[in-house]
């Protein structure tokens, strides 16, 4: 390169023929161009973006003089600059301007590109970069990805509908989010703002809606727009709206009783009118397996979910009161309640008699045990059950019934499958004829319902009897989830241990969902552990799954389902989404290598953290600059997160560069919903950064 070269731009500011080595400038006195601020920072692939860089020291006086490139290789293209304004006084050595370029069209997949600005003074090069972000071209009108629930029951009375909604073809929202640059219309009603913007990207926007409105079955009709698109590019999308089931009794106890007694019956039913009451039935009645009819007297009505005000919510319990059965019916059997309103049979249900005289099982005590989670603890699940009889072991042994069980060799029978287990009582005892059997449940891995019947053998005009059976259930206790939540964002890896399965599937015969209303969502599995010991009743099941990005934030059901030809579902466990955590309006961005920033007292900067948990101390966050520690000097906590002041450190070795601000929660969150006080949960990290200059 020449080491002097024409000062053209002296040249042109004081023409002369004289050859002056005043209009000379060396090579190495040419600035270097700084681009010092770029607005705006992204476009459309399309191209046709006007953008505007504050430049500093770059040797161009002419837009011809300049070139704009972007990206490289075989995929650059070139920028179009439209003007350049350099601010009086400027030279070859020193300069301060606009350039105003427009941006090139670049492949539709492209993102953040590299563009390079240059100028060339007689033979010598000069050259500045930025980054700029492409985005997807917009057409067409607003598209649905996914809307949660999809699907609702119908309303009479006005209610607020709670709509999550992923938004396509809408411009990518800068945060913070303003509500009104997303419009969203429900059912009949107008344009207004979303209810809250939960992200947006380059490829979807995240909305939550709420409405006020009833809900006709049929569908209800959605539409959306961005305001920088305009009301012209609104799309829609529809909900079913499905009708109120019909009433349905979803539990009665008790659920059978002798044919010789009354029996109060407290029956629980569910889809009814939310303004149902006593006087609503006409009357009931119950026709016994030998067809035999008989009244049956309503004794009362009580709302169970007062706060519902729909049908597809309710919940009451109808109590009545059957009489005993005629002799005629003795032989007991399935009987078949119903209730009526003006219309006819409202709903109806079972119950089952046992003959008088025959042996009867009166209740039990407890009704269930929690399945071995741990092979060292086997022995310290299994329960004493306590059964109560009547009748047994023959009707009329009344004062002679425990001495004739013990005589006969007593046993209670455990059935499930083919192979049943006896045991023997541990004690017996007697009050009044009704007998009490006390057994010891055997310790089970796999969870589900065992059979109990309570049988003793023949003694000589005596046959060997046997009650009818009753269910004894093996419970699964709650399923292990680390972490128990995770940001919406997705990612989330997280181990679930469940118990209480034979045979463990495979993981390619497993699939979790999280359930939103009636829609599901796919969790990907990334790996199923079984844990089985010959010998010992343990049947355990280790899920590694990865959570995919969700919708909206709040407690979801996840349900672990065994697929193939019969599939059911295996387990249950909740799972919480979190917004992440966004760092804001950060006071002083900038301080010296010494930790000197504009603040009152020198050396501290503040800033938000919204989407946070809230603090009881400094101690509850962990403030880094880079790798360097820093203290909290106060907070004030706000809903939804918190604001910080903080202690700007020294930079580390006294050297300038940005380094990321981070804040992290340590302190302690709430017990997650269906947790226990007392114990530890592990819960995903709650981290937002920011970049600080030094």
């Amino acid at each position: 390169a020449k080491s002097q070269l024409v000062n053209y731009r002296r040249l042109l500011d004081a023409p002369t023929i004289a050859c002056d080595p005043a209009y000379c400038i060396k090579a190495a006195d040419i600035s270097a161009p700084e681009i010092l601020r770029v607005s705006p920072t992204e476009g459309f692939v399309v191209g046709g973006t006007l953008v505007t860089l504050q430049v500093a020291g770059l040797p161009a006086f002419s837009a011809a003089d300049i070139k704009v490139v972007a990206g490289e290789g075989v995929t650059k293209a070139f920028g179009e600059v439209v003007s350049l304004t350099q601010e009086p006084g400027s030279s070859l050595t020193r300069s301060k301007g606009l350039l105003v370029l427009r941006t090139p069209a670049v492949d539709a997949l492209s993102q953040l590109v590299g563009f390079t600005v240059s100028t060339k003074v007689d033979s010598e090069s000069r050259s500045a970069t930025f980054k700029f972000d492409y985005l997807p071209a917009l057409s067409g009108a607003t598209t649905f990805v996914q809307v949660s629930p999809a699907s609702m029951y119908e309303t009479t009375e006005s209610d607020t509908v709670s709509l999550a909604l992923s938004l396509g073809s809408v411009p990518r929202l800068a945060r913070p989010f303003v509500l009104s640059d997303i419009m969203v219309k429900v059912g009949a009603g107008a344009y207004a703002p979303a209810s809250k913007i939960t992200s947006s990207d380059r490829d979807r926007t995240k909305v939550n809606v709420e409405a006020t409105t009833t809900l006709p079955a049929g569908t209800l009709k959605i539409s959306a727009y961005s305001a920088s698109r305009g009301v012209a590019t609104a799309g829609d999308h529809t909900v079913n709206v499905v009708a109120s089931p019909a009433p349905k009794v979803v539990g009665a106890y008790p659920s059978d009783g002798s044919t010789d007694l009354a029996h109060t019956i407290a029956v629980t039913v569910q889809y009814v009118p939310p303004a149902f009451k006593l006087s609503d039935l006409t009357s009931a009645q119950l026709v016994a397996s030998q067809k035999g009819k008989y009244p049956v007297e309503i004794l009362s009505v009580e709302n169970k979910n007062t706060k519902c005000k729909h049908t597809y919510c309710s919940l009451f319990e109808v109590k009545v009161r059957a009489p005993a059965l005629n002799t005629t019916d003795n032989g007991g059997g399935a009987a078949r309640f119903s209730a009526h309103n003006a219309a006819g049979a409202m709903f109806s249900w079972n119950f089952t008699y046992v003959a008088s005289g025959k042996p009867e099982v009166l209740g039990f005590s407890p009704k269930w045990q929690k399945v071995v989670a741990d092979a060292a603890e086997a022995a310290a699940t299994e329960q004493t059950v306590t059964i109560f009889l009547r009748n047994f072991p023959r009707a009329g042994c009344t004062g002679t019934c425990k001495a004739e069980a013990e005589r006969r060799s007593t046993r209670v029978r455990f059935t499930r499958g083919a192979t049943p287990v006896d045991v023997t009582p541990s004690s017996i005892t007697e009050t009044a004829g009704m007998l009490s059997i006390h057994v010891v449940a055997p310790a089970r891995g796999v969870s589900g319902d065992e059979t109990l019947t309570v049988r003793a053998v023949a003694d000589g005009d005596n046959a060997l009897v046997e009650t009818g059976g009753f269910a004894f259930a093996y419970v699964a206790p709650p399923r292990s989830v680390s972490p128990v939540d995770g940001s919406v964002e997705g990612g989330t890896v997280v181990t679930v241990k469940a118990y209480g399965f034979d045979p463990i599937p495979a993981k390619e015969d497993v699939s979790v969902v999280i359930v939103d209303g009636t829609s599901e969502t796919t969790v990907d599995v990334l790996e199923v552990t079984p844990n089985k010991q010959d010998g010992v009743p343990i049947s355990e099941m280790t899920l590694t799954l990865s959570m995919p990005a969700f919708a909206s934030a709040g407690v979801f059901t996840c349900r672990i389902k065994r697929v193939g030809p019969d599939p059911n579902v295996l387990a249950e466990f909740l799972f919480e989404y979190f917004n992440p955590p966004l760092a804001s309006n950060l006071e002083h961005g900038d301080a010296t290598v010494e930790g000197q920033t504009g603040a009152t007292d020198g050396a501290s900067t503040a800033l938000r953290i919204s989407d946070f948990p809230s603090i009881a101390s400094g101690a509850d966050v962990a403030v880094t600059f880079g790798s360097v520690a820093s203290p909290v000097l106060a907070y004030i906590n706000f809903k939804g997160g918190v604001w910080l002041q903080v202690r700007v450190p020294p930079a580390v070795d006294l050297a300038p560069g940005v380094v990321a601000l981070t804040v992290q929660f340590t302190g302690a969150e709430p017990v997650p919903r269906g947790g226990v006080t007392g114990q530890t949960y592990v819960r995903a990290p709650k981290v937002a950064s920011v970049a600080f200059s030094y």
